[in-house]
């Protein structure tokens, strides 16, 4: 069993109260940590099985910058295996003081849905000192009906 971190439990159930219908609804899920980091996850629905691309995106809070990121991929449906276990950070498309995003891509070998997990890691600076962001994300992947 995959333990979560202490804060992204914390954050899923203050969502929840809060009344937002947490990570599982719409085409991406969303997790947010304490320091207003938000990270989304999209992949592309494709009809048959072949290559499924996916976004993340991260982007951090006001007077924060990042100045380094990858994304590791944890956990994929049975259906689906990763082309690439990490992308780094010379591999983002994106790489802009507040929003950093990754392109991502995903073999399926045969028809289904589920959830693709990953790991956003992250050194975020705000006037001086960096220190270091883990945020957790999950993407819905879709192949076929």
């Amino acid at each position: 069993m995959v333990r979560k971190p202490a804060f992204v439990v914390a954050s899923l159930a203050l969502t929840r109260a809060l009344g937002h219908p947490g990570p599982a609804a719409g085409p991406a899920a969303r997790h947010q940590d304490a320091g207003a980091t938000r990270v989304e996850m999209r992949c592309a629905r494709i009809d048959a099985p072949g290559r499924v691309r996916c976004e993340v995106e991260a982007r951090v809070g006001g007077g924060e910058s990042i100045s380094s990121g990858d994304v590791v991929i944890a956990r994929t449906p049975g259906f689906v295996r990763a082309l690439r276990g990490r992308i780094g950070p010379h591999d983002a498309t994106t790489r802009e003081a507040d929003v950093w995003r990754w392109a991502l891509a995903l073999a399926a070998n045969e028809k289904g849905s589920g959830d693709v997990e990953v790991r956003v890691r992250l050194v975020v600076c705000r006037a001086g000192p960096c220190t270091p962001r883990e945020v957790p994300a999950v993407g819905h992947v879709v192949v076929g009906d």
